[in-house]
């Protein structure tokens, strides 16, 4: 994981030295792309989960027959 100590930045500043940009080693930018594509993908299963869990309790309120995980997975 990368930690705010561990990035060698370089700020780049205009002319009034508001800092405008900041430049990083390619590496820890790829590492940056890295753990952001692994935390995008925790979040996508974790909008399924939350998603399922929301049509679960619509069916519920409705009475309607939930499928069994065992069904579900006999399915797949």
């Amino acid at each position: 994981m990368i930690t705010d100590n561990m990035l060698n930045l370089n700020y780049i500043t205009d002319a009034a030295g508001n800092q405008i940009a900041v430049q990083i080693p390619l590496n820890d930018w790829l590492l940056f792309q890295k753990e952001y594509e692994e935390i995008k993908r925790k979040l996508e299963v974790l909008a399924g989960i939350k998603e399922a869990l929301q049509e679960v309790h619509e069916a519920r309120k409705k009475n309607q027959k939930l499928q069994t995980l065992t069904e579900f997975l006999n399915e797949c």
